[in-house]
């Protein structure tokens, strides 16, 4: 198992600082979300992608993702949009050496057809993930601003895409969290999303008062040693990227106070 955290746990610091903390505390990659604070968009230069991931390799880190705020099932009159926003993320995904783009399936209506939007938009990115090299992550998500408009779980409306395609260019990131927003169990997530799972998001949460709460590892009432048992434990080889949403959180600990402890946590699993 090899462990990640990505930079939406430390909005402050510089993208060196990711990288020399992540070196000091022992970690394998980093998950780039912010660069210097800031969205990793299309505005940073495909230099700067390269810098960055040059720098990751000469400390001895690789790059687990670069995550975006996609939504890939879209209508067919977005879909051009979209796909030219996945394309110019997936180079830069590659100059950063990223094993993976994190992008998400989209929030719709349900009997919206967004099934087939989602297997449209992946079959025609094929070439340009064969071309990068980079695979495409689809989180499992909430609904953000609306839970349950899908009228299903999202892991249950990937496992119906992808159950229908045969896309080896993509597959899931199953996010801890999220399922929970939606009411799934992990058991349930885990029966839906098993044969088509990427890599994981780590995180641990308690629930207070009807809303989730982040917490240190080990802290809260999320199954991730339950989940980590499942996907192999010590033989899983993919990544386990621990979420500490600092940026969107900023009431939480520290990274300093944080990361190191998933660390400790994850030890076993190693």
């Amino acid at each position: 198992m090899k462990l990640a955290f990505s930079t939406l746990a430390c909005p402050r610091w510089t993208w060196p600082e990711a990288i020399k903390k992540a070196t000091e505390f022992g970690y394998d990659g980093i998950e780039w979300r912010l660069v210097d604070g800031q969205f990793v968009d299309h505005n940073l230069p495909l230099t700067s992608a390269r810098e960055i991931g040059a720098a990751c390799r000469n400390s001895g880190l690789a790059v687990a993702a670069l995550d975006t705020s996609i939504d890939l099932a879209v209508p067919a009159s977005g879909r051009p949009e979209i796909l030219s926003q996945t394309r110019q993320m997936l180079r830069m995904a590659h100059e950063f050496g990223a094993e993976f783009l994190r992008v998400f399936p989209g929030a719709f209506p349900p009997a919206s057809g967004a099934d087939q939007w989602l297997r449209e938009a992946l079959d025609q990115l094929r070439p340009d993930v064969r071309d990068t090299g980079v695979r495409l992550a689809l989180e499992l998500h909430d609904s953000r601003d609306a839970p349950g408009i899908r009228g299903m779980s999202c892991s249950q409306f990937l496992a119906d895409v992808f159950a229908s395609l045969d896309c080896a260019e993509a597959g899931v990131q199953w996010d801890l969290g999220n399922p929970y927003l939606e009411g799934e169990s992990a058991e349930v997530t885990w029966a839906n999303i098993r044969p088509w799972l990427l890599y994981l998001q780590v995180k641990d949460m308690v629930n207070e008062g009807g809303s989730w709460t982040y917490v240190p590892m080990g802290h809260g009432q999320l199954p991730v040693r339950d989940v980590l048992s499942w996907v192999g434990g010590r033989g899983f080889e993919g990544w386990a990227s621990f979420e500490w949403e600092k940026y969107w959180n900023p009431g939480i600990a520290e990274p300093e106070q944080v990361l190191p402890g998933y660390i400790d946590f994850m030890n076993e699993y190693r």
